[in-house]
């Protein structure tokens, strides 16, 4: 299987206000995934959802969900692209059902490969929650962020995107 192919934006927006005006960056790197990540769904990039918090100079863990690819068909084509969620609790095990986000149907095993959600842990989960704490406190902000963040193969977060509270993360 194939890395996925992840498109990524980035706007360096002190450097380019010194050039007079507004050019953005593109990443076009691979990402493959971790392997784990890989055997749940190999067919998408699966993401890890964590929303940090501070309160009283205290950043810490809200929440956290494993965000999966899926396809639809009634037809037996790809009818349409959907996706899952399944919450994980602080240390890193996958709950023992998951989400179907286009229908809200609770489901205990994907419905391509047959994952079975429970019993399951996020590999080097302390890791990601750590890189997600540490950009919280490198963007000094008091409010919720919400993180989006990619597994590679070698077990290294990667960021894909944030969201702050005022930004309509829930």
């Amino acid at each position: 299987m194939e890395p996925e192919k992840h498109h990524n934006e980035f706007h360096f927006e002190e450097e380019l206000r010194e050039l007079g005006r507004d050019l953005t960056f593109q990443n076009d790197d691979m990402i493959k995934q971790h392997p784990f990540l890989n055997k749940i769904y190999p067919y998408a990039l699966n993401t890890i959802h964590l929303v940090t918090y501070c309160e009283n100079n205290t950043i810490s863990l809200l929440s956290a969900s494993l965000e999966i690819g899926t396809v639809e068909s009634v037809s037996g084509f790809a009818d349409e692209i959907g996706g899952i969620s399944c919450g994980v609790d602080h240390q890193g095990n996958l709950k023992p059902y998951a989400y179907n986000l286009n229908t809200l149907e609770k489901i205990y095993k994907h419905p391509q490969t047959r994952f079975v959600f429970a019993g399951s842990q996020i590999p080097h989960f302390d890791r990601l929650k750590s890189f997600a704490i540490n950009l919280h406190i490198d963007n000094k902000a008091d409010d919720v962020i919400s993180w989006k963040l990619a597994l590679n193969a070698k077990g290294h977060p990667i960021l894909i995107t944030s969201l702050k509270e005022k930004e309509n993360l829930l």
